[in-house]
């Protein structure tokens, strides 16, 4: 007999003795019951062992406990594994509970890139037993792209963010009313707090003098265990450096030959496309985000600098990076689009919109809107851009402020953050 078998059953045993934790529900709708692999990406810390979990709580009211097999492949008893070990583990489960043999089973497994040569094991499970799948894994070590060639059509991909603001709001129990000013003044302060310690969830639970604290683990976790190790980085150091350049510019333009200059001067000896590379795994990992221009013309998109924004808020923050609120500001804005699967673009003419899609949808960030000077800035924009793109309706995501301004024909919707971010 296998030594792995014993332990897997052991794991298995117990997770079906011990009361499930406690979880706060999340907004993203995850199907419980459909004949595809469902797989959960983001980056760690983000949540996702706890929405598996918020799934089988809502299982177990119609789906008997046995048939709910939770495995987290970062368990140190099942180290070292091997795609043999899976054989074992499922062989000791169906011995463990042979009366679920014909039955359907949900199989719940944690950090699933532990296992060396993963995908051929899911893929003959699913193809060979009566069984549901979900999968969560560390997002440079489980991207959407090889997931798409791992598994051939059999899964769906769900990204998981770190707390919108609404979950944040619910996971610090509060019910604000906005139509009164005393609820009003809570969901800006809450709001204020949120831009600042972002949404990893540990952190709501956790004294704030601590939070910078544990957001660099993060940050070490992600750059060392999921980046560095996996795409064999010879340069560790750079690749933090790299990323507090892009934090300090966030939402701004950037182009790779500035920040290859800018590396220069530090006494780096790399080439151009090292740095590529580097902001390339960055992305991977969930770390950061690239927006680029809008353009009909792919060379104007090729040549025209990017603009980049950070999973969370708290990265810019714990990196002792100087506050930005206007550039964070902006940062939640594109959050939100992203947690809707809109991917925007910047739209630049003479000045520039910071968000455009194939909906036709513009939309400014604009902190300082009680600022005539910012707000005159923001509004002309978003009219030059309206006139290029024969588009008669855009939005002006601002601090507090709620209108309709009409202006030459043109309609732009000013609402405040906390609404936006609510909606």
């Amino acid at each position: 007999m296998s030594a792995k078998k014993p332990i897997f059953q052991e794991i298995i045993s117990d997770f079906f003795k011990k009361p499930l934790a406690e979880v706060v529900s999340r907004d993203i709708e995850i199907p419980v019951d459909i004949p595809k692999i469902i797989s959960l990406l983001g980056p760690r810390r983000a949540g996702k062992t706890y929405i598996l979990f918020d799934i089988i709580r809502q299982l177990r009211i119609s789906v008997p406990i046995d048939r709910l097999v939770y495995v987290n492949f970062e368990d140190d008893r099942l180290f070292p594994l091997s795609l043999e070990d899976m054989d074992e583990m499922i062989r000791g489960y169906y011995e463990s509970y042979p009366e679920n043999k014909d039955e359907k089973v949900w199989f719940f497994f944690d950090e699933i890139q532990e296992v060396p040569y993963w995908e051929k094991f899911i893929r003959r499970l699913y193809d060979q037993e009566n069984c549901r799948i979900y999968l969560t894994g560390s997002s440079s070590k489980l991207l959407s792209r090889e997931l798409a060639s791992a598994l051939r059509g059999r899964s769906i991909p769900f990204e998981v963010f770190p707390l919108s603001f609404g979950e944040f709001l619910r996971f610090n129990q509060i019910e604000a009313d906005p139509a009164t000013s005393k609820g009003k003044a809570l969901l800006l302060h809450h709001l204020g707090k949120y831009l600042k310690q972002g949404g990893f969830p540990e952190l709501v639970f956790l004294p704030s003098n601590q939070h910078n604290r544990i957001i660099n683990e993060y940050i070490d976790l992600m750059l060392y265990r999921d980046l560095i190790e996996r795409f064999s980085v010879k340069h560790p150091q750079l690749v933090k450096y790299l990323l507090k350049y892009l934090l300090n510019n966030l939402a701004q333009p950037f182009s790779v030959n500035k920040v290859f200059n800018d590396i220069k001067s530090q006494g780096y000896k790399v080439g151009k496309n090292t740095i590529y590379d580097y902001v390339s795994f960055l992305e991977e990992a969930f770390i950061i985000f690239r927006t680029e221009i809008w353009s009909r013309s792919i060379r104007k998109q090729a040549v025209n600098p990017s603009k980049v924004y950070a999973i969370d808020p708290a990265f810019k923050y714990a990196m002792s990076i100087g506050e930005d609120i206007g550039r964070v500001f902006e940062n939640a804005v594109f959050l939100a689009l992203r947690r809707k699967e809109i991917h925007p673009a910047y739209f630049l003419q003479k000045q520039e919109v910071d968000f455009y899609w194939g909906d036709g949808v513009l939309i400014n960030a604009c902190y300082e809107y009680s600022q005539e000077q910012t707000r005159t800035r923001e509004v002309n924009g978003l009219l030059e851009a309206m006139d290029f793109l024969a588009l008669k309706e855009s939005y002006l995501i601002n601090w507090d402020k709620k209108e309709t301004m009409e202006v030459e024909g043109k309609t732009i919707r000013v609402k405040p953050l906390w609404e936006f971010l609510l909606e």
